[in-house]
């Protein structure tokens, strides 16, 4: 928690703090008792430094920064009011309470149940130039841990003033509210999910089969059957209330909860996990943590043992997640336990709020609590946190990633998941994993293909669905020409991966989600607003996923072109400013590339998240200009923060017909990097074969109209220039 600010103004029962330009802090307490802990949402409310004039006389405080020019009189009220509290921002006015009425969309807690288009949270961006976040009730943090004793009920707003300047806007939100997280590489990979009673020999098997399918994998998601069931309840009335509404009795003996291996299935799981891990597999576990650990658990004893209770009593203890005894006590007996196995991360499926929705003696969800908590416990070793969760509201961007819950196979739902996907990087959530083809409803391979064509491009690609026979969603098991469509989407998705992974680390560091709006980019621009089925993955690529079923072999879908260079992906035919009309087959989607925008790239590999790659391959379309710069590290670790990476920026300039590449390595490097590399540059769509200029060494192959400049291995740290021209200029 940064220091209280210091442009900080307390008038009678009122506190005003200055965070930055675009951030006023406004308290209201009628006891004068101010929250200066830190809390799930604020992490960071130190003054930035910016320009402030702050004026106060005996009732009023007047507060102008760049953005914002605040008033507040203390006129005797016994809060905030219209009257007592107003600013303009931008030009525009503001007063306390005032609705924010041109919110451009946030996101939802979970998309479980949705079968269509439905109404989304408000986001912090906003075409009125201003957003309000209270957080009066919101957990407070202490010492690392939820503090119960105060439950504040009074206005704690943060009043953002950012015109049209979403990009400063996320930036700010992440100020005072901390980074968004830079997720585990392999989360940007393949994942396979499946509510399905696998056996040991079978989950394997499955890694066996999508590589003989070439297809690529890297997280293998183990769904409730994993663990025994086992209720005890003996027929009280909870007992009845969690039956009824946890599914037991349905598709065999079936029950929500359970920490022990169910052997009967699983028979050595370290043997199996320990074979997964040798396959290049992440593996993570389901886990409703709501009835706690029962006696039958193979754990209970040490676990009664760590809360100072008797083994023997029988005692099932309620689960207490703001309990720092009892959730120590399950986390050190219980979750590390199956770790040691070679569990790597846990999908936090808390769907029981309807049972308890707040955590005891607090008005608090379970939810953001829940997820700060994993988030933290998978910290150890210097990994990276990671909560594998439903999404927590604001500040829940610090502990990614998130499931969108279970959805509708049906193409309303697809359309709606595209809108939606983007409008959540405006509250940032930039790490929406979706079940990819929907969760339940009837098999529509089509659909199927359509709905991988945008997880292709989202921020992982992971397959899941009910227990349902007919809806395993392994891909090979849809049809040979659909089976070949997704089959290029993953080919596509494991050579960008470096790409992908840097545009998360953008994310962390300078706030830009991976998938964005076409406002973000263009605020002044009255296009960018009005076609939602539209996104932007980064600064090279404008995707516009297909959402609707094919008509004559064709599907058409609608996109706007801002004022660039821009080159159909697929097609490679060039398209002007303005809307289009594109009319796909079932192995293409409209998706356009930037002109001049260096994509590094890498061979296909079946485990697309595992290494860096000793040769990098750079692509490049036609263009006058452009840049990109190139992350990496590790991938799992929190060695990044200490700078162990390596960043390469690299650029592109065509004047007068001679292109200039530059690459140029930064950083400390990391553990594991290659230390030598080659190049293989792509010159996408040139009419002739370009030859070197500068003293460098590097072969030059034409095809077509590709132009492929070949670099031997150097030193990955070197950096380097490449000049070229056509022979026509000669």
């Amino acid at each position: 928690m940064g220091h209280l600010c210091e442009k900080t103004v307390v008038l009678g029962n009122a506190r005003f703090s200055v965070i930055t330009e675009n951030l006023i802090r406004c308290e209201w307490m009628t006891r004068g008792v101010f929250c200066d802990a830190g809390t799930l949402f604020a992490v960071n409310r130190a003054y930035n430094g910016c320009i402030v004039d702050i004026k106060i006389t005996e009732n009023v405080v007047e507060i102008k920064t760049e953005a914002i020019h605040l008033y507040y009189k203390n006129n005797g009220a016994k809060g905030f009011t219209a009257e007592n509290l107003h600013a303009e921002i931008y030009g525009e006015e503001w007063h306390y309470g005032k609705k924010n009425v041109k919110n451009l969309g946030g996101t939802l807690a979970t998309l479980d149940g949705v079968e269509g288009y439905c109404k989304v949270d408000d986001g912090l961006l906003s075409r009125d130039g201003w957003f309000v976040i209270d957080d009066s009730k919101n957990a407070m943090i202490e010492n690392g841990w939820l503090k119960k004793s105060i439950i504040r009920r009074e206005p704690d707003l943060y009043l953002f003033g950012y015109g049209n300047d979403y990009k400063k806007a996320l930036q700010t939100l992440f100020y005072v509210s901390g980074k968004a997280a830079l997720p585990r590489k392999y989360t940007f990979g393949s994942w396979y999910s499946r509510w399905w009673a696998y056996t040991d020999e079978e989950i394997l098997g499955i890694v066996d089969e999508y590589d003989a399918n070439d297809f690529p994998l890297d997280i293998m998601v183990i769904d409730m059957d994993w663990h025994h069931h086992d209720w005890t309840y003996r027929g009280t009335e909870e007992c009845k209330l969690r039956r009824a509404t946890s599914g037991y009795g349905h598709a065999g003996n079936l029950g929500w909860t359970g920490y022990s291996w169910n052997h009967r299935l699983i028979k050595n799981p370290p043997e199996m996990l320990k074979k997964l891990h040798e396959k290049g597999i992440a593996v993570t576990l389901n886990d409703h943590p709501h009835d706690g650990v029962r006696t039958h658990e193979v754990m209970y004893a040490n676990f009664m043992r760590s809360m100072g209770l008797p083994t023997e009593c029988g005692i099932e203890l309620e689960f207490d997640a703001g309990d720092e005894r009892y959730m120590q006590a399950l986390y050190r007996n219980v979750h590390d336990t199956i770790e040691k196995d070679g569990v790597d991360f846990w999908w936090v499926d808390w769907q029981q709020d309807h049972l308890k929705p707040y955590i005891k003696g607090t008005y608090i969800r379970h939810l953001p609590w829940l997820n700060y908590c994993y988030y933290h416990h998978a910290e150890k070793d210097g990994k990276r946190g990671i909560s594998f969760s439903r999404w927590g509201g604001f500040g829940d961007h610090k502990h990614p990633i998130y499931f969108s819950g279970d959805t509708k196979a049906d193409w309303e739902v697809l359309s709606f998941e595209v809108e939606f996907t983007a409008s959540s990087s405006n509250a940032g959530l930039f790490y929406w994993g979706h079940d990819t083809g929907g969760f339940f409803g009837e098999p529509n391979a089509e659909l199927y293909v359509r709905w991988t064509q945008f997880s292709g491009f989202s921020a992982c690609l992971r397959a899941h669905s009910e227990r349902n026979a007919v809806l395993d969603r392994r891909p090979w098991k849809w049809g040979e020409r659909e089976t070949d469509a997704m089959r290029k989407i993953y080919h596509l998705r494991s050579q960008l991966m470096p790409y992908i992974y840097s545009l998360a680390y953008d994310g962390y560091e300078n706030g830009m989600p991976m998938i964005a709006s076409m406002y973000l980019e263009y605020p002044d621009d009255e296009n960018a607003y009005h076609n939602p089925q539209e996104y932007l993955f980064g600064p090279a690529f404008i995707c516009a996923p297909v959402t609707s079923p094919m008509n004559d072999g064709k599907a058409k879908q609608t996109l706007w072109l801002p004022e660039n260079d821009y080159y159909h992906f697929f097609t490679g035919k060039k398209y002007e400013a303005g809307y289009h009309e594109i009319a796909s087959a079932l192995d293409e989607f409209p998706l356009f590339v930037k002109g001049g925008v260096p994509i590094p790239m890498q061979a296909y590999t079946n485990r697309m998240t595992k290494a860096s790659p000793e040769e990098l391959v750079i692509r490049i379309y036609p263009g006058e200009k452009g840049s990109f710069t190139l992350y990496e590290d590790d991938g799992i670790s929190r060695a990044y923060e200490n700078g162990e990476f390596l960043g390469t920026q690299l650029s592109y300039t065509n004047e007068n017909g001679i292109i200039t590449i530059k690459i140029k390595p930064f950083g400390n490097g990391y553990e594991g990097m290659p230390t030598m590399r080659s190049y293989r540059i792509e010159l996408m769509h040139t009419e002739e074969k370009l030859s070197v200029l500068n003293d460098i060494q590097a072969d030059v192959i034409f095809n077509g109209d590709l132009n492929v400049v070949q670099i031997p291995k150097t030193d990955s740290k070197k950096s380097m220039e490449i000049m070229l021209k056509s022979r026509s200029l000669s």
